[in-house]
Parts: C-alpha cells; structure tokens; sequence
C-alpha cells in the first residue's frame, strides 16, 4: 500500500495487516519521523484511491476494504 500525504508530498510504501487500525499505523508512521501528524491534536482525512471515498481513521484497514495496491491520500488539518 502507498501513503500519500497531501501536505508535505511524503510518499510511502508500507506493507500492513488487514486487522491493523488505520489509525494505529499513522501514530506508529509519526512516532518514527516518517510523517507529520500530531495524532490527537491534528484532524485527519483520508482517501482511498481505489475506492475514491474518505475512510474512517479508526476501522481496520479490512473493515475499511483497503487492500494491497491501494493508495492513501492523506490531508492534515493542523488546529
């Protein structure tokens, strides 16, 4: 899967397990550098290419039908 993050033009490739929070995986990405989000304080909004729906942060990557090959697009609203 590939993360886009809108504002800042990061582009990731991960590998995820179905069951993981989408949610969860952003905090892990920003704990480690890789994205810039201040989980809890900015608010999130994210894309699924395939799809071309917005997807609730807080299902799992299965509940929320993202799979392999699909591409987040992710925009950060900062408070």
């Amino acid at each position: 899967m590939t993360i886009v993050m809108m504002n800042s033009g990061i582009v990731l490739d991960i590998m995820v397990k179905p069951e993981q929070r989408i949610k969860d995986i952003l905090k892990v990405l920003e704990e480690n550098g890789r994205i810039i989000y201040r989980s809890g304080r900015d608010n999130l909004y994210i894309r699924s290419w395939r799809k071309g729906n917005f997807v609730n942060p807080y299902l799992t990557f299965k509940q929320a039908e993202i799979f392999s090959g699909d591409i987040l697009y992710i925009d950060v609203e900062e408070e």
